[in-house]
């Protein structure tokens, strides 16, 4: 992962995906230039995430999903609860 002193990091969680003979864990970083403002997205490959990583990725990917299917739930109703 490719970090400035200018970068601070917004979020961090777990993707998973996978298809016919292959599978890939991930842990997407959204990072935010703290002089531009500009958003992006970095990637953390498994051979790279440490022991604390590898632990809490099941948990960050439940979150995520569930969070993401909450969004998208809202989103197509066009209004809150």
């Amino acid at each position: 992962m490719n970090l400035t002193e200018h970068d601070h990091i917004i979020t961090a969680f777990a993707d998973s995906a996978s298809g016919p003979g292959w599978a890939n864990h991930p842990i997407w970083v959204i990072v935010r230039d703290k002089n531009t403002g500009v958003i992006r997205q970095e990637c953390i490959q498994p051979d790279e995430q440490t022991d604390e990583m590898e632990i809490l990725y099941k948990v960050s990917q439940v979150a995520h999903r569930a969070m993401t299917n909450a969004v998208e739930s809202q989103s197509k109703l066009g209004r809150p609860k």
